[in-house]
């Protein structure tokens, strides 16, 4: 496993996946398959202006356009690191 730091997600990548524990300043502990770490990135092209992403399947987080830009950023390094 290796770590990863990035501005909004923080977690380990794993073989096809990546193992999520922080979400900005939020701990957490979710597995995020490949196939959904590309969906999520393509939700993030979709969106203009903003956007919520959950954690926990709690907590709402409102991702304004810098949050959405760092995130995509986040995962285009995730998924170049797993590919």
């Amino acid at each position: 496993m290796e770590p990863f730091n990035g501005a909004v997600f923080q977690g380990e990548i794993e073989e096809n996946s990546f193992y999520l524990t922080q979400v900005k300043n939020i701990s957490t502990a979710s597995s995020l398959s490949l196939d959904k770490l590309v969906k999520m990135a393509t939700y993030l092209d979709e969106q203009t202006d903003s956007c919520y992403i959950t954690v926990n399947d709690q907590i709402p987080i409102l991702l304004r356009e810098a949050d959405m830009n760092q995130l995509k950023k986040d995962l285009e390094a995730i998924l170049g690191l797993i590919h």
